[in-house]
């Protein structure tokens, strides 16, 4: 069954505001935390390509959001904002997820690579949603060059980890011509690192996660990374740097070492 254009704004903001994505976008995770209770502006949700993908209108996005009630977030009366109605929860996202390698790769010549992604990712979400399982995102992994290329694998994390052993338990399938191949993403975490255990060069995880301890993110008020203030003309110092730098504003769940050192994205 083809969703309807409201059915994927409504299915895309969900993502945006869940536990699955929420606490790992750094983006939207700062701008929550610095505005009043947590509002933000639906204009700049809308701004988001894969939105803009669905529809530019921004009338058109109101109004589906409107008109079903989401567990998830809420939007103000006056339709201008947007927050998510509870605090975030930490998951276990690694075992309710699995590992797929084997999806075409996109071209890089493409008019719009990102976009052609985009599609790819929304066709891999449809194919295990039509099998019956619950989807609650498709990751694409991509290598470490700039700019970074997609590297014909992904990680889709499901409603829960018995559906994802489910799944795994296929090994391979058949997707538009391509043999993918599947494995239960604890167990693929367990192969990679038998395959690095000796390796003197491994991946330090520097991705954006509140749930960390000390986890933290940029002020609004910061203009550049350099923390460089187009006002000033000057450039500012470590003490200063420190001084903007806010901890989250959800509490911190404690994070478990060794399954920090397993993640990948």
């Amino acid at each position: 069954m083809v969703a309807t254009e409201a059915e994927k704004i409504r299915k895309q903001v969900n993502f945006y505001f869940s536990d699955s994505n929420l606490p790992y976008d750094k983006f939207l995770w700062t701008l929550r935390a610095n505005t009043p209770e947590g509002w933000i502006p639906l204009e700049t949700i809308a701004s988001f390509k894969k939105m803009k993908m669905i529809t530019e209108d921004f009338d058109t996005i109101v109004k589906a959001l409107k008109e079903v009630e989401s567990e998830i977030y809420e939007i103000d009366e006056e339709g201008k904002n947007i927050r998510r109605k509870s605090e975030v929860v930490q998951q276990n996202h690694v075992e309710r997820s699995i590992y797929v390698k084997g999806l075409p790769l996109v071209d890089a010549d493409a008019k719009d690579p990102v976009a052609e992604l985009f599609k790819l990712q929304d066709k891999v979400d449809e194919f295990f949603s039509e099998k019956g399982y619950t989807v609650l995102c498709v990751r694409m992994k991509k290598n470490d060059e700039k700019p970074k290329k997609f590297k014909g694998s992904c990680y889709i994390e499901f409603s829960s980890p018995e559906e994802a052993k489910k799944v795994a338990e296929e090994a391979t399938v058949e997707f538009d011509g391509n043999k993918l191949e599947i494995l239960y993403k604890p167990r693929y975490h367990e192969l990679k690192a038998e395959q690095y255990k000796d390796s003197p060069f491994r991946k330090n995880n520097k991705s954006f996660n509140a749930f960390k301890p000390n986890a933290q993110f940029t002020s609004n008020k910061r203009k550049n990374q350099g923390g460089f203030d187009k006002n000033t003309k000057k450039t500012k110092t470590e003490e200063e740097e420190k001084k903007e730098t806010k901890p989250v504003a959800a509490e911190a769940a404690p994070a478990v070492a060794e399954e920090e050192a397993k993640k990948e994205e």
